[in-house]
């Protein structure tokens, strides 16, 4: 990796991993209500509990975004990001070996490999222009 300065690079929200979850959420719930008469109680029921509950954790997760209790930045010094329960994370750039970037159904994934495992953000993403820094810094592979 080449070390040039870099400033801190601080991940956008991922307006389309929020987009697509939204949208099916609102397909299953759509087609729970068309087939509540014709079906089993129990699958409506729990197709329902199932709607809401992921209704309820992708709005706590864009809340905590938005509000800044969760974020994701990379800089000189390594990434640090808040998890989804709130635990702060540090790793060193050392221990990052490179970042990947993959389009799966329009929504951007990025991974973080490091030295022991892989790190991904869904509801988060960089910008056009941040990936651009990175590439050129080095950092980025496709």
């Amino acid at each position: 990796m080449k070390h040039q300065t870099m400033k801190e690079l601080r991940l956008q929200i991922n307006v389309s991993f929020y987009t697509l979850t939204a949208s099916l959420i609102i397909f299953f719930f759509a087609v729970t209500l068309f087939i509540t008469s014709s079906h089993n109680n129990a699958f409506v029921k729990l197709t329902l509990l199932l709607c809401f509950t992921l209704f309820g954790i992708v709005n706590i997760n864009l809340l905590m975004a938005l509000s800044g209790k969760r974020a994701v930045s990379l800089c000189n010094n390594g990434l640090h990001y808040v998890s989804a329960v709130g635990q702060k994370v540090y790793i060193p750039l050392e221990e990052i070996t490179h970042i990947k970037i993959r389009k799966l159904f329009a929504t951007k994934i990025t991974e973080v490999l490091t030295i022991d495992c892989s790190v991904y953000f869904i509801s988060f993403q960089f910008s056009t222009l941040q990936e651009l820094k990175l590439k050129r810094s080095g950092y980025l592979t496709q």
